[in-house]
């Protein structure tokens, strides 16, 4: 028997009992939905997060008081750290012969004004030139600010996209005067534009010298620094300099533990993969159960159409055909029937996972590898719980099955 004509055999065999066979599908449609909107979600964020934590760039990494903190005692604990002084920074570039630039960058949410428009809720950093060489984005317009400019605390500022859009009617910002928290700076520099992180904008800051924050916010918040080292071979040694100088700045003698962290892109995009293999592992549980259901289920309704088709069976073996034949028609039926759950499963799976993003803003990306994968699990869901039916089936002597119901 040819292929065709087992796939013919199955899909009228299977469309005689429409509902039946949708109702059975509903543990593969739920086991394989739940897999493939998670992957898809996750797959996103993934690609998302390697080119964001890219603007760190592979010659760069971050001083910061917390660190990378993975357990709520350990996040406890760094929080009674002392804060790290913005001075650090020249320290760090002055005696680290590996360090090319090194930027203070401290944080305070105000609204910004100018003339009768404003935006709530920007981000003002305050920091200095350096962090103009220490990430993977630039200025779209317009320059940074100068040594001078920085040292003297001058009311200067470079912006995000977004608050240009937002407080200015024309696209030509350089020069226009904004104010935070009633004191009045001058736009020099207009950032690029940087996107979103999980929904929530990159580009609602405003960029202004260290000195002019402390002006405006005092001088009790601690710093991270951004390091940028001369070449990317030299990132390691760069590291175990500035750790050597942070912890002399620090007093820590021989034996303390470092009260601060070294992050660098790398290990932030390591410890987003674990949290990410996590939830796919933990989603592959709860989908392994669906499909586990889904399984039984094609068997019990299998065996229900064995028994139903008994005469058939019967009479197509007194006609000639061998026990292969007969095997091999069950299992295409439930192999058919769990690919279009499989399919079934994959659409409403990126269609969920679609309008999650476009609700949330979270990023998703499909790879066909998933897919394939996906559908490859529900032929196999199919073939291995149909085996028995269909063995039962093709074990059938003709002359009891043709006297069944009779």
């Amino acid at each position: 028997m040819i292929f065709a004509d087992l796939v013919q055999m199955s899909l009228s065999a299977l469309l005689k009992h429409k509902l039946r066979s949708l109702l059975t599908l509903l543990g593969i449609v739920i086991g394989i939905l739940s897999v493939s909107a998670i992957a898809s979600v996750i797959q996103g964020i993934d690609k998302y997060m390697a080119d964001l934590l890219g603007s760190i760039g592979s010659q760069g990494f971050v001083v910061s008081r917390m660190g990378l903190q993975t357990s709520e005692e350990g996040y406890l604990e760094a929080l009674k750290r002392r804060k790290i002084p913005a001075s650090a920074a020249e320290v760090i570039k002055r005696e680290c012969p590996s360090v090319s630039h090194a930027s203070p960058s401290v944080y305070a949410g105000s609204d910004v004004k100018s003339g009768r428009k404003s935006a709530s809720d920007v981000m003002i950093e305050g920091t200095t030139e350096d962090s103009q060489y220490t990430s993977e984005f630039g200025l779209e317009d317009g320059r940074y600010f100068s040594p001078y400019e920085v040292q003297h605390g001058r009311a200067v500022c470079v912006i995000g996209a977004d608050v240009a859009a937002e407080i200015f009617t024309t696209p030509d910002v350089l020069d226009k005067i904004l104010y935070i928290k009633g004191h009045r700076f001058r736009v020099i520099g207009v950032h690029e534009k940087m996107g979103t992180v999980l929904g929530m904008s990159q580009d609602s800051f405003v960029r202004i010298p260290y000195a002019a924050f402390e002006k405006i916010y005092g001088s009790g918040f601690s710093a991270s620094i951004s390091v940028r080292a001369r070449s990317p071979e030299e990132v390691p040694q760069a590291m175990e300099e500035v750790r050597a100088v942070m912890r002399r700045i620090r007093k820590l003698r021989p034996g303390d533990k470092d009260d601060f962290g070294l992050l660098t892109s790398e290990a932030l995009m390591e410890l987003w993969r674990n949290l990410s293999t996590t939830a796919f592992l933990a989603s592959i549980g709860v989908a392994s159960i669906a499909l586990l259901v889904g399984g039984i289920g094609i068997m019990n309704i299998m065996f229900v159409s064995v028994k139903e088709r008994t005469g058939e069976i019967g009479l197509r073996k007194a006609i000639g055909a061998k026990r292969r034949d007969i095997l091999l028609q069950f299992l295409t039926e439930s192999s058919i029937l769990c690919l279009f759950g499989g399919a079934l499963g994959v659409g409403i799976g990126l269609a969920a996972a679609a309008a999650l993003s476009h609700a949330t803003k979270i990023p998703m990306a499909t790879e066909w590898w998933a897919i394939t994968a996906a559908l490859a699990v529900s032929v196999a869901v199919g073939v291995f719980f149909g085996v028995y039916p269909a063995l039962k089936a093709a074990s059938m002597a003709p002359v009891n099955a043709l006297r069944y119901g009779k």
